[in-house]
């Protein structure tokens, strides 16, 4: 079981030419951004007067208090992969563009766009600020042409739930697995349990004290005798301090 903390991000931005010609500042300016925060995912944006075919970057962290793995790198263009590897300890190398020569960024289509998701974890026991700096930036547009880039860098807050709530879960109709975060405002018993449409117990996900944080759980479409459950329509009861809550996942195969 993971646990994600919520997560604040201020993002400062300062122009730096980190190619040869200075130029193409004015002319062709990209700019990597953070638009959204939900939990601990980061939603970096491209913004730029020229199309976008491509994206190399490193992301610098402090990894006593961060971690991160290529799985939490994910592309959020249609079509367009990602490739990520932690080179090592606080480091991470992220290039995205489309085998075909698609576009990250059309013009034509707007100036900005949603490219990646990058979800960060807490260390253990780590509650604070951490900096998350992107480094060595590329951005290529039509032939591979170099352009000049504003670079970002982010303060990482890590706090704690301000309400108990359960979130639908993702995805959703599944197969093989899915995922249910929470949000715990106080400590205490919590329940997770699937239950089939007619009221049985499917599954136990969790039955333990925890304390005020961000949670998650995974259901992998086993019961709790280790089998493979039919196709269907299930149910997942949240129970904890002064609060129950039930949701409907459904499993394909």
């Amino acid at each position: 079981m993971k646990t994600n903390r919520n997560i604040i991000v201020a993002i400062i931005f300062g122009v730096s030419s980190i190619f040869a010609s200075d130029a193409k500042i004015g002319a062709k300016l990209a700019k990597l951004t953070d638009q959204s925060v939900k939990k601990s995912s980061i939603n970096l944006t491209v913004e730029s007067i020229s199309d976008i075919y491509g994206v190399q970057f490193d992301i610098k962290y402090n990894h006593k208090e961060l971690s991160l793995n290529e799985n939490d790198i994910k592309s959020k263009v249609a079509g367009i992969n990602i490739y990520s590897r932690v080179k090592e300890e606080g480091s991470a190398r992220v290039l995205m563009f489309g085998m075909n020569g698609e576009k990250l960024l059309d013009v034509n289509v707007g100036s900005i766009a949603g490219i990646i998701d990058i979800n960060f974890q807490p260390t253990v026991m780590f509650n604070g600020t951490s900096e998350v700096e992107l480094v060595d930036v590329t951005i290529a547009g039509k032939g591979g042409e170099e352009i000049s880039v504003s670079t970002s860098t982010f303060e990482v807050s890590f706090t704690t739930p301000l309400k108990t709530s359960l979130s639908k879960n993702y995805p959703n109709p599944f197969n093989p697995s899915t995922t249910i975060d929470y949000e715990l405002s106080n400590a205490g018993m919590v329940s997770l349990v699937v239950y089939d449409l007619k009221g049985a117990v499917v599954k136990t996900l969790v039955q333990e004290h925890q304390e005020p944080n961000y949670h998650n759980a995974i259901w992998n479409g086993l019961n709790n005798n280790g089998q493979s459950v039919a196709s269907g329509r299930y149910l997942l009861k949240m129970t904890a301090p002064g609060y129950t809550e039930t949701i409907k996942m459904t499993l394909l195969k």
